[in-house]
């Protein structure tokens, strides 16, 4: 009976650790939300807990006639993350370290989906944080599409 209450218990704190990190991310978009404006957040909850040297990639679909903004946030212990896209050939499009930015905006030539990867650097420390990717959607500017 006491072995059945140790995994019990061990079991009720791995899903209380589960459900504190998934607030503290749901937190973190909240606070990151306005970083999107003039743009329209599209609704979807794209975080995640995630290690040093982790990678973490979002799938996202894009549609012919918007005009998107991608903003990236991370907890300030992560470092300084970075984050691609790769279209439907695994090409990429974009890679926020040629630009040293976490946002990007941009339009697309045909409806398609493209992937986000999101990479945290390695570090000499055992550390977790949480990442979002903030996805917004509005009438497009001419900034010319990737096909």
């Amino acid at each position: 009976m006491s072995s059945i209450k140790k995994i019990f218990s061990t079991l009720v704190l791995l899903g209380a650790f589960t459900f504190i990190a998934a607030a503290q991310c749901k937190s973190l978009v909240k606070k990151n939300l306005p970083r999107l404006a003039p743009f329209t957040h599209n609704g979807q909850l794209n975080s995640a807990s995630v290690p040093e040297g982790g990678v973490v990639d979002f799938k996202l679909n894009c549609y012919t006639g918007l005009t998107y903004r991608l903003a990236l946030a991370s907890d300030a212990i992560l470092g300084k993350v970075s984050f691609r896209v790769l279209d439907e050939d695994n090409n990429e499009v974009y890679n926020s370290n040629e630009d040293n930015t976490t946002s990007w905006d941009f339009n697309v030539g045909s409806s398609q989906e493209l992937t986000v990867e999101i990479s945290v650097p390695l570090t000499d420390k055992t550390i977790r944080g949480c990442i979002a990717l903030l996805v917004g959607f509005k009438e497009p500017k001419n900034l010319g599409a990737l096909r």
